[in-house]
């Protein structure tokens, strides 16, 4: 469930940070901090409790960090350091940072949930790092390309006989906020979820193996799905080793408008009318699953700069 509405979009200067392009990320090791948000929006907008530092660094946070429905004991005093770094961390939920920037989040779905889920109208778990761009209009690129790597080191299902794969599941899932910002297209506003295609528990592998375009009911958006392989190629989570997630952002925007125009959605939208405006990563837990996943080297790269003002809505 991605409940945050990015209304409050941050005008971005992307930096020249290698020869092959421009690095769009201001701030992907988080040094800024991260805000820790309340487990419910007002009027469809986070609200900022506290801040967790892993720097001294005083700057606004460019990242929140959320827990959506199921509140946490999470605050920014006293930072303990663990083997995953400095550490924030309560009975149930854990979020760390080490000195090379790779980041630990950690729940244990056992503790929070007080009975397991029975009806998919339900809510669960949403563990999840966000991030807005400002407004990244795609089609002055020719190519963009976001990738990291995860690994999962943990997954246990405590379901018991109560495990139903229909409404029950662990999921590490990374998702680009798309929008439509060409002012002279009938789509003008209209926007959609790309998903990475990243960690299930359900699939061979932790991966799905074909991408899916649905409507999500929590943000009245329709999601795009990539499959696991077009992601990461042909590998398998359950090595809790490392892997690479690379995908061609353009491509794959270009995919889901087209499965779209299937379904009658976006119909005067081509990718070129499309800019990137935000992210988010992390745990969904529509099942009762003790989990931990790492990931490191967030990157978002395109062979120009197009980097914006804020387009104002």
């Amino acid at each position: 469930m991605r409940k945050t509405l990015l209304a409050v979009l941050l005008v971005v200067a992307p930096v020249l940070s290698r020869a092959d392009g421009f690095q769009l990320y201001v701030d992907s090791a988080m040094q800024q901090g991260v805000a820790l948000l309340a487990p419910k929006p007002v009027n469809g907008v986070g609200v900022k409790i506290d801040t967790l530092r892993f720097d001294r660094n005083s700057e606004p946070p460019l990242w929140r960090l959320c827990s959506w429905d199921f509140s946490t004991k999470l605050s920014g005093d006293n930072p303990a350091h663990t083997k995953y770094g400095i550490t924030y961390a309560d009975d149930s939920f854990l979020f760390a940072r080490d000195a090379k920037g790779t980041f630990t989040m950690k729940v244990d779905a056992s503790k929070v949930y007080e009975a397991h889920r029975t009806s998919s109208s339900q809510p669960w778990i949403n563990f999840l790092v966000e991030t807005d761009f400002g407004s990244l209009p795609v089609g002055k690129a020719q190519t963009v390309t976001f990738s990291y790597s995860l690994r999962i080191m943990r997954c246990r299902n405590r379901m018991g006989t109560f495990y139903d794969t229909s409404i029950h599941a662990a999921q590490c899932l990374g998702y680009l906020y798309v929008r439509n910002t060409n002012p002279t297209s009938s789509d003008y506003g209209k926007a959609l979820w790309l998903g990475m295609g990243c960690f299930d528990n359900r699939g061979s592998g932790g991966l799905l193996a074909n991408a899916s375009t649905h409507w999500d009911v929590g943000t009245s958006t329709y999601i795009h799905q990539l499959a696991g392989k077009d992601v990461y190629g042909e590998i398998n989570f359950n090595d809790h080793r490392w892997h690479k997630a690379k995908v061609n952002v353009k491509a794959a925007i270009d995919d889901a408008i087209k499965s779209l125009h299937l379904k009658g959605f976006l119909t005067d939208s081509s990718v070129d009318d499309f800019s990137i405006q935000g992210m988010n990563f992390g745990w969904e837990l529509p099942g009762t699953f003790d989990v931990t996943c790492q990931f490191r080297d967030f990157s978002l790269v395109a062979d120009v700069d197009i980097g914006v003002s804020n387009p104002g809505f």
